[in-house]
């Protein structure tokens, strides 16, 4: 993997240098702490690792940061109140309600194994989103398609009853204001309410539709970012694209979401010659304040 800074004038994608860090191969999650990212767990040779690193977003400079209790890959890691939690990502031989969740502790410096308690742990998250309200309560959706919410004052998992049954593909879960959005199949973007899961389409947008196919979703404030792969006509040239849209809520009073592109193009490219496989994937895209 390789890391990047979007040109805030050119708006293209420079390459930052690491400098003797190595990325984790895959499945590494990521939290904006501050001025900086870090970056928890990960495949490393294959093998889920303890690892975690702060990435100086103003400095570009990596630093080692206390090591988890378990190995993880693939967990759910999220900044709740003053607190750094950490879910899953531990091999389902290994997992259980001791060990499923840590906690970093400002104080000792050191990660913490948080017992939960659950009447069903959902060992393989699917998805996840916190929701930023009185509660700070965090949702998650496993495997078998079933919600859950946690909330750190308890602690405690509560099942919700709610079922994300409707087929079709969503990925990228995240929220902004008490709507939750993710990217759907065909180039859609989806919203729901986090206490229904009953999704529905952002409108206005149909030209995405026709155009792209989205490989990753993030937030920017209170608007939205996508990013896709394109190939400019007659040319065996890769491009990575990206659009962010802004959002107008509840439209004529209807209970819907529209969107507008306030701006998209290309951020980077590869020249050939590329494999027939060859494609930009992005793992992680965020905007950090750094001062």
């Amino acid at each position: 993997p390789r890391w990047f800074i979007l040109h805030p004038v050119q708006h293209r994608l420079k390459p930052i240098y690491p400098h003797g860090y190595v990325s984790p191969e895959s499945s590494a999650s990521y939290v904006v702490m501050g001025w900086g990212i870090l970056i928890i767990g990960g495949l490393v040779n294959g093998k889920p690792t303890r690892d975690v690193v702060f990435f100086d977003c103003y400095g570009h400079r990596w630093f080692p940061f206390a090591s988890l209790k378990m190995p993880r890959a693939s967990a759910s890691a999220w900044l709740i109140g003053e607190k750094l939690y950490v879910f899953g990502g531990i091999g389902d031989d290994v997992a259980g309600s001791s060990n499923w969740a840590e906690v970093y502790n400002p104080e000792t410096r050191s990660w913490e194994l948080l017992s939960a308690v659950t009447p069903k742990m959902p060992f393989n998250i699917k998805q996840s989103a916190l929701v930023m309200d009185e509660t700070n309560a965090f949702h998650v959706l496993d495997q078998d398609g079933e919600s859950s919410s946690f909330t750190p004052s308890k602690p405690l998992f509560v099942a919700s009853g709610k079922t994300d049954s409707k087929p079709g593909f969503r990925d990228d879960w995240c929220v902004i204001g008490d709507v939750m959005f993710c990217r759907g199949d065909r180039g859609r973007i989806l919203w729901c309410l986090p206490e229904t899961l009953d999704w529905q389409e952002v409108k206005g947008l149909e030209e995405l539709q026709h155009s792209c196919d989205i490989t990753k979703l993030c937030r920017k404030s209170a608007n939205i970012v996508i990013f896709w792969n394109a190939q400019p006509l007659g040319s065996e040239s890769l491009e990575l694209w990206s659009a962010e849209i802004s959002l107008e809520y509840w439209r004529a009073g209807e209970r819907e979401i529209w969107g507008k592109i306030e701006r998209s193009g290309s951020l980077l490219r590869l020249d050939p010659p590329l494999t027939d496989s060859c494609s930009i994937k992005v793992l992680y895209a965020n905007n950090v304040f750094a001062y």
